[in-house]
């Protein structure tokens, strides 16, 4: 357990100082689709170290280990989604979700399979 709480920890750290990246380059001038790209790529890589870690973790299942972080990761998000932009999910959030999880699970699927190589 301390050890899902000190990732949760490390991503919301990881998380906040992405958005104020990304917000300072807002502020530059750069195109808002160009900084909706970087906090993508940045969070879906995020998802899948996370979940390959999760995954090195774990017994067995990787697709489990990375299933679980990654439904926990999902949870914070969209906690954080309904207090920020105060409205529903459309079809982009939930495929924007859909593919975070995905991530989440391919790198729990990497990591058990890294540990039983070695």
């Amino acid at each position: 357990m301390k050890i899902l709480l000190k990732q949760i920890g490390f991503y919301l750290i990881f998380l906040i100082l992405l958005t104020f990246f990304c917000s300072l380059l807002n502020l530059i001038g750069l195109n808002s689709t160009i900084t909706n790209l970087i906090l993508f790529i940045f969070n879906a890589s995020m998802f899948l170290i996370l979940g390959y870690k999760r995954g090195i973790k774990s017994a067995n299942k990787g697709y489990y280990a990375g299933l679980k972080m990654g439904l926990i990761l999902l949870l914070i998000l969209v906690i954080i989604n309904l207090i920020v932009s105060q409205r529903f999910f459309t079809t982009s959030t939930i495929i924007y979700y859909i593919v975070l999880l995905l991530c989440s699970i391919f790198g729990g699927m990497l990591g058990i399979s890294r540990k039983k190589t070695n």
